[in-house]
C-alpha cells in the first residue's frame, strides 16, 4: 500500500514539474508525418526520429522558454546540426501547425535557380535536405503565453551551392 502512495506521489509530482516547465512531448510521428510527405513529394528519403537530437531542441526551448522567441542553436552547433523554429507568442501552436508552416514557404522556392523568391524558402529546404536523415525535436508552452517548436535536423542542410534534393 505504502510504495503504491510513493509512486503515485512521484508521478503527481513529475506531471507538475513538466506542466511548470511547459514542456509538450508530442510523439515523433506527429513530427515526422509532416516533414516525410514534404520528402516524399520530392523523392527524399523519410527522416528518422533520434532521441538525443530530441535532447538538443529540448535544451534550446529550456533557453527559450521566458519569451518564447526564436534564436539560433549556437555557433559550433550550428556547424552539425540543421534547425527550424515557428512560434506564436500569443497562443498554442501545435506540430502540425508548425511543419505545415515550413512546407508551405515550398511556394518560394525555385529549383531552377536553387534560390528563394520573394520570402525565405530556408526552413522547407531544410524540411526537405536530401542528406538530412534524422530529426529530434520538442514544443514548449512559454510563460508569456505562446508557444515555440525547434526540431533539430542531422546532417544539417542548407549548404551554399548546394540543392537540397
Amino acid at each position: 500500500m505504502r510504495t503504491n502512495a510513493v509512486i503515485i506521489c512521484f508521478v503527481s509530482v513529475l506531471y507538475l514539474v513538466l506542466c511548470i516547465l511547459g514542456h509538450h512531448h508530442d510523439a515523433p510521428k506527429d513530427y515526422l508525418k509532416g516533414h516525410n510527405h514534404a520528402r516524399a513529394s520530392v523523392g527524399v528519403q523519410p527522416l528518422k526520429w533520434n532521441q538525443p537530437l530530441q535532447g538538443v531542441a529540448q535544451r534550446f526551448l529550456n533557453k527559450h522558454v521566458e519569451d518564447c522567441l526564436e534564436g539560433q542553436l549556437s555557433a559550433v552547433a550550428s556547424r552539425y546540426y540543421g534547425q527550424n523554429n515557428a512560434h506564436n507568442l500569443v497562443s498554442e501552436i501545435t506540430v502540425a501547425e508548425a511543419v505545415a508552416s515550413w512546407v508551405e514557404q515550398k511556394q518560394y522556392y525555385d529549383y531552377h535557380t536553387n534560390s528563394c523568391n520573394g520570402a525565405d524558402c530556408r526552413c522547407y529546404t531544410q524540411v526537405v535536405w536530401r542528406n538530412s536523415t534524422h530529426i529530434g525535436c520538442d514544443r514548449v508552452r512559454c510563460r508569456n503565453g505562446g508557444t515555440l517548436v525547434t526540431c533539430i535536423y542531422r546532417p544539417r542542410g542548407n549548404l551554399v551551392d548546394q540543392r537540397p534534393y
